[in-house]
């Protein structure tokens, strides 16, 4: 039997003896199979020799490091100890080669935190797992197939991106079948995916963490044309904790680019999906902890802003995004893979203190909804300042304030290989913070501070 999950929050583990005793071993063996089929191909593609239409082969060294340190105040999701502090560090390291119409790519990644506060939390090296291990191979010049764990992001991030989004930003892998094909009338990208809920293939060591909420198995289809890109996800989710009901979604999906005479641009986007699940339906907001509910049932998202010069220096943007509650008549919005900071990475920790039982809050948007606007400026040639404000509600179940957010940030680019930035968020609490699921009302201004230095070789 796999042991009972635990909260990633906090980042505890599983016993070191739980490994892959305690998953399926085909899932290890395919997989395996799979990730040396990758670098099968990609070597073997070199053994062979250069397409003449194309670059001489090379192999190329991927090398990173990242180091950051995170200071939360008063997150009320890690009440009544509501103060946090942590060192991250990310180590990547792999090969890409190159050759003629193939490339192929693995990537190794280990991320590890160290605890400042609370300081009992014990230190842990954690796992080294394979970030990406695909083969590319350019059958036409204008059709690409792509075949392994790989990095699938969609403009704006706001349905595809991060596809595990239980580790924060150590990783962001699909793994999937992708064939992007480019015409004359349109673009097509389509990808098969299944990421499963605990990653199988672990180099080193196996603490059996949650990488998502559930295994998923998925078809994705965009098309673009011209200003215009459509797009549909199908998406099944299958608990094999049984902690959360099965749930299957469609999500239809358009977007709509454009530019200002000024050297402005604007965009947006509208998402709606419809919901079938496999148990009873659940009350709207019920106070007592509950997992989501799995009825039937429509769900919206939507995105638009615009953005524009106001002199030489300073720039302007200003939008507004809304994610679905639920309601008796509605469901709340479920972002296939657009669970990331997009919006704040303070709020992502608030909307932890929302996590029903089995199901776990991390960057989930949903019931919420929010204006927001920005100034950024370059200040010399390698620092770049951005002030945002937003005012977040809650649409259901009345447009209840969620309270002002506001991010002051600092970036800099020191050298090519060496970038860094200082973040500092504030959210001055509303009344939907009153004290719900459980939680102490949230009355204090709380704040997130990060520094950050990105190496890459």
């Amino acid at each position: 039997m796999r042991p009972a999950p635990v909260s990633t929050a906090d980042k505890t583990r599983f016993p070191r003896g739980a490994r892959w005793a305690n998953r399926p071993r085909r899932w290890r063996f395919w997989l395996t199979v799979a990730a040396g089929a990758v670098v099968g191909a990609a070597v073997g593609s070199g053994l062979r020799g250069p397409d003449p239409a194309q670059a001489a082969s090379a192999w190329t060294p991927l090398c990173d490091l990242r180091a950051r340190q995170e200071i939360l105040d008063g997150v009320y999701h890690f009440a009544p100890n509501d103060d946090r502090q942590w060192l991250r560090l990310r180590m990547r390291a792999g090969l890409r080669l190159q050759n003629g119409r193939h490339l192929g790519e693995v990537l190794l990644t280990n991320e590890h935190r160290h605890y400042l506060t609370p300081d009992d939390i014990a230190f842990d090296w954690d796992e080294v797992i394979i970030e990406r291990a695909f083969w590319s191979w350019q059958a036409t010049d204008a059709v690409r197939l792509t075949v392994g764990r790989q990095d699938i992001v969609w403009p704006g991030g706001f349905l595809m991106l991060d596809g595990t989004p239980l580790d924060g930003a150590r990783t962001g892998y699909h793994n999937a079948v992708r064939v992007q094909a480019s015409g004359a009338a349109a673009d097509v990208d389509v990808a098969l995916i299944h990421n499963p809920k605990r990653d199988p293939v672990v180099v080193i060591d196996d603490l059996d963490r949650a990488v998502g909420d559930a295994d998923e198995t998925a078809l994705a289809m965009r098309l673009v044309r011209g200003d215009w890109a459509w797009s549909f996800i199908f998406k099944d989710e299958r608990d094999p904790d049984a902690q959360l009901p099965d749930l299957t979604t469609a999500t239809f999906a358009g977007r709509c680019v454009g530019a200002f005479a000024n050297g402005g641009a604007w965009h947006g986007e509208m998402a709606v999906q419809y919901q079938h699940g496999r148990t009873a339906p659940l009350p709207a907001l019920a106070p007592a902890p509950d997992v989501r509910s799995a009825a039937t049932g429509w769900a919206l998202a939507a995105d638009a802003g615009a953005s524009w010069p106001l002199d030489r220096h300073w720039s302007f943007t200003a939008g507004a995004f809304y994610y679905s509650g639920q309601t008796d008549g509605g469901r709340a919005f479920r972002t296939p893979w657009g669970r990331w900071p997009k919006w704040s990475d303070l709020y992502l920790y608030s909307l932890l203190g929302e996590s029903r039982a089995g199901r776990s809050h991390v960057a989930a948007w949903e019931n919420i909804a929010a204006p927001h606007a920005t100034f950024s400026r370059p200040l010399g040639g390698r620092l770049t300042v951005l002030l945002r404000a937003s005012w977040l509600l809650a649409p259901e179940p009345e447009w209840s304030a969620r309270g002002c957010l506001t991010r002051a940030e600092l970036t800099a680019v020191f050298s090519r290989r060496l970038q860094g930035h200082l973040l500092w968020e504030t959210l001055f609490p509303g009344a939907f913070h009153d004290g719900r699921y459980g939680l102490p009302p949230l009355a204090d201004t709380v704040h997130f501070v990060r520094w950050q230095l990105a190496w890459a070789l």
